[in-house]
């Protein structure tokens, strides 16, 4: 045993069967519970069988140490065509009858045999993971089957094209630094454009799960973890094909620059400590005007409009249009940044914050925060300013991209949010 599996202890191939045994009954016990009103002997795999399927795998993949890997491919391919074999006798008809017969438990069969085979051969972590997926896929049946069943055409399209522009696009783009400075990245510019798109995806369906009040709000939170900017882009071009739904994704930008202002201190928490001292109040008073604009938000969007006509109102879930745009913007203000920064210098602290803030907040603060920690560097106020001016100046952009996408009605009820938000900042910072 001590060389079938170098450097491991010699009872390991009992704990490696054992676990092929186990993916076997674990997928047997979810096919077996399906089927547990029929007659008992009556299926063609249950618990045992599966059971019995697992250890098999195993089995075959420890003939093959023993004896050679030729072992392990007859007994597979042998079972293999057993459990083609039992598919094609199970479809001929019964009298009169044409059996209406999936493929589902013989997929489940032959994954079951693999997974028994790794347990022995490979990673048993691994091994584990794919059983428990395995047995979630097969217990989601009717809650997938209900999702295929409401999914629309342009709906599908815009899925598609999605995992078009992540899976297939982003992964080849160069993630390094081109042009003047290496600030363009072709990967973290293409990034924010699959941000945009996904936000919109998303937010679509959040809206079409949990309805018109709730939905903007599952988007605001996933807009204020991942991009604020990026949200308020996708939410102001929602309310420019839905104008009834502006209460509601106001509420949802409010929600992501709280989550924005959070990220914003814990970020330089962890970079620039003293920083916290002078920042900290003024972002946390701001944060907390915003979640009040969220509660206000949320009151007044009552049920005034359906989920049904607000998701025909907004159309097709695909916005990779509103979102190529916002990439080329963004080229063009890094560039503009980069160039203001090389003719200012560190004498025009303040102004680089605020162009810099045109794009990104963490980026100022990471920069700053560094800037802070070398010899000779800017003061902890500075500092605290800076970062400061870059945040408002990103909420000040919100405030563009709403009235450029939505309107200017959407632009002010945007700025009725941020405004005394950020008053209340600035005291909190002259107090402190």
């Amino acid at each position: 045993m001590t060389e079938l599996f170098p450097g491991e202890d010699p009872s390991v191939i009992y704990q490696r069967l054992a676990l092929a045994l186990g993916v076997g009954l674990i997928v047997g016990l979810e096919r077996g519970w399906h089927a547990r009103d029929t007659e008992a002997g009556s299926n063609a795999a249950g618990v045992r069988t599966f059971g019995l399927m697992g250890l098999l795998g195993g089995l075959a993949g420890l003939a093959g140490l023993i004896v050679g890997d030729l072992l392990t491919l007859s007994i597979s391919v042998g079972f293999f065509a057993f459990v083609i074999a039992a598919y094609v006798v199970g479809l001929r008809p019964v009298g009169a009858r044409v059996p209406d017969k999936g493929m589902t438990t013989e997929v489940a069969a032959l994954i079951t045999y693999l997974l028994g085979l790794l347990a022995v051969r490979g990673d048993m972590t691994l091994t584990a993971v794919c059983a428990v997926v395995l047995v979630a896929l097969l217990n989601l049946k009717e809650p997938l089957h209900n999702a295929l069943n409401r999914l629309k055409a342009f709906e599908l399209e815009a899925a598609i094209k999605l995992l078009l522009i992540s899976v297939v696009v982003l992964p080849f783009l160069p993630n390094e630094g081109y042009g003047p400075g290496a600030i363009w990245n072709p990967f973290e510019f293409w990034w924010m454009v699959v941000l945009i798109a996904a936000l919109s995806f998303f937010g679509y369906f959040a809206i079409r799960i949990v309805g018109p009040k709730k939905g903007p709000l599952v988007m605001g939170a996933l807009g204020g973890l991942a991009s604020s900017t990026a949200l308020t882009v996708s939410a102001s071009r929602l309310v420019s094909k839905a104008p009834g739904s502006a209460s509601a994704f106001a509420g949802a930008v409010a929600l992501s620059a709280a989550m924005s202002f959070g990220r914003t201190l814990l970020l330089a928490l962890a970079l620039y400590p003293p920083v916290v001292v002078k920042l900290g109040v003024p972002l946390v008073l701001a944060g907390l005007a915003s979640v009040i604009a969220v509660l206000v938000s949320q009151r007044s969007t009552g049920a005034a409009e359906e989920s049904d006509d607000m998701l025909a109102e907004m159309g097709s879930p695909d916005d990779f249009g509103t979102a190529l745009k916002f990439g080329l913007l963004l080229v063009l203000v890094t560039t503009l940044s980069y160039y203001a920064n090389e003719w200012l210098g560190q004498d025009g602290l303040y102004s680089v914050a605020a162009l810099s803030g045109l794009v990104d907040v963490d980026a100022v603060t990471l920069s700053m925060s560094r800037l802070a920690e070398t010899p000779g560097g800017p003061l902890m106020p500075v500092v605290a300013m800076a970062i400061l001016i870059s945040v408002v100046v990103n909420t000040g952009v919100k405030v563009a991209i709403g009235g450029y996408f939505a309107g200017r009605a959407f632009a002010l009820r945007l700025a009725g949010i941020f405004l005394p938000a950020f008053i209340l900042a600035f005291v909190g910072f002259l107090v402190v």
